[in-house]
């Protein structure tokens, strides 16, 4: 029997968020939407995240509210944690955002 591919479902847009694209202001200031920098392929910057979910050495999953950022590599280390910010390094070889 056929299975049928499930897509998700599209994510809620808040009045926030709206409002950011109405006015073209900067999304990751305004909305507290998270931002997320990669310097080659060593170190991970977060910004706006909301929690860290698991932690392992290969896999890290950073909840950054509407998504989950999934960071897979090698001797990944938390170096820097303060409130909605974190500094992972590491041989980061994937992001994912589920």
């Amino acid at each position: 029997m056929g299975e049928k591919e499930q897509t998700p479902a599209p994510r809620k847009v808040s009045l926030r968020e709206k409002t950011v694209r109405l006015l073209d202001l900067p999304a990751d200031g305004v909305a507290r939407l998270p931002k997320v920098e990669l310097t080659g392929d060593r170190e991970l910057y977060l910004e706006n995240y909301k929690g860290i979910l698991s932690y392992g050495r290969e896999e890290i999953h950073v909840d950054g509210g509407p998504w989950v950022l999934r960071i897979i590599g090698q001797d990944l280390e938390i170096k820097a944690m303060r409130v909605g910010e974190l500094r992972i390094f590491g041989w980061i070889t994937s992001l994912t955002l589920l």
